[in-house]
Order: C-alpha cells, then structure tokens, then sequence
C-alpha cells in the first residue's frame, strides 16, 4: 500500500489512486455474497428466458430475436458487416433481483423480453421497472376480465340450453297428460253406449229362461195323463 521510495509526489498519488481502486475491485470480484446474488439473477433470467421460448411459435421466436438483432445492430458502434447478435446484456443486478422480489416472475419476464428486443441496460432503472410493472398489471386485468366475461357468456348459455331443455320436457308432459285425459274420455264414452246393449242381453236372457221354465209346466200335465 506505501509506495516505494524514490517516486515522486505525482508518481505517489497515481499509485495510490491505483491501489485503491484495486483493493476497491478486489473486495468486489471477491465478495461471496455478490456471486450468490449474481448466480441468482442469472438462474432468474434463464427461467424467463426459457418461459419466453417456449411460449412462442417458431415463427414468432424467429422475429422476436430478429428484432432484437436489428435494433442492437442500428444502436452498435460496430461496423453492421461485423456486428453479432449480443447473448448478454450489462445490468444493474440488485435492481433485476428487487423487481423480481416486488413485482413477481411476469415483470421479470417482461423485462427479459424487453432485452431481447434490443433494450439497452443502461436505459433499465427503477423508474423503467415500475412503468412496466404497471403494464403487465394492466394486462393481467384486461386478461382476467376477459376471462370473466368469457366465464359468464358459457355459464348463460348453459343456463338457456337447460332452461329450453326443461321448458320441452314440460312440454311434453303437458301433450301426455293432455293425451291421457283424451283417452280416458273416450273410455268412458264406449262403457255408456255399451250399456244399453248389455241391458237388453239380460233381458233377453231373462226371457229365454221364463219361457223354459213356462214349457216345463206345461208339459208336466201330459206326462201325468199318460200314466192313467
């Protein structure tokens, strides 16, 4: 840390401006807890970023990285002959591992999203987290309502497709009963005009067997006659 003997007041102050700035990043590269954090930034964004790739078509994947490698292309320095597609991005990690923390996997996915198509990590601050956390809040909303509506028009279709089917069968019920009442009229009907002739069967037999019984009397006196 004490500069070696010899140096200058000048040469001392930019060795020392060195020492600490190489303490500074040694302490950074070093610090356990920012690669824990790091790691878990990176497992974070691979996750949204897989989520992403496998919610799209191919076609759609294509555009999406052909979007992106435009626009990173138009921004680069770079010649466009020589510019590549860039598989990583510079971004503040403690604010992509907050807005995850606060908002949840939608924002994060949103946010990775918006870096493939060519955003810039520089331009991602809190303020920008915030603007499209409410974003996807909105489009959550607009979703659920959709949902909703969706829930209500097959719950009342449901409803009229069971209220036509109980409104026939009543229906039905009604033309049964109205038929069985017909059928019981008409029963009663037939035995009425039956009766008569049933009356005059009687009577009939009635007749034939006084008539029987008058020519068993009669004939009695003959066969008595006889056997004087």
């Amino acid at each position: 840390e004490n500069p070696p003997a010899g140096m200058s007041e000048e040469e001392k102050k930019v060795y020392l401006e060195d020492w600490r700035s190489a303490k500074e990043w040694g302490g950074f590269l070093y610090s356990i807890e920012r690669w824990e954090r790091i790691a878990e930034v990176e497992k974070i964004v691979c996750n949204a970023c897989k989520e992403i790739c496998l919610g799209l078509r191919e076609e759609e994947l294509l555009g999406l990285l052909a979007e992106g490698g435009m626009k990173k292309t138009l921004k680069s320095e770079d010649k466009a002959k020589d510019a590549r597609y860039l598989e990583y991005i510079v971004v503040d990690d403690v604010l992509l591992l907050d807005a995850h923390r606060e908002y949840g996997g939608e924002v994060t996915k949103e946010l990775v999203r918006q870096m493939l198509l060519g955003k810039e990590g520089k331009d991602i601050d809190k303020r920008y987290v915030d603007r499209v956390a409410g974003v996807v809040r909105e489009r959550q909303r607009k979703r659920e309502e959709e949902t909703e509506r969706s829930v209500k028009e097959l719950v009342g279709d449901e409803e009229k497709a069971k209220s036509k089917e109980e409104k026939a069968k009543s229906k039905e019920e009604k033309a049964k009963s109205k038929e069985e009442k017909a059928k019981s009229k008409r029963g009663r009907k037939g035995k009425s005009a039956s009766a008569p002739s049933e009356q005059e069967e009687e009577k009939k037999e009635s007749e034939v067997e006084e008539a029987e019984q008058g020519g068993e009397v009669e004939a009695l006196p003959v066969e008595v006659g006889g056997a004087r």
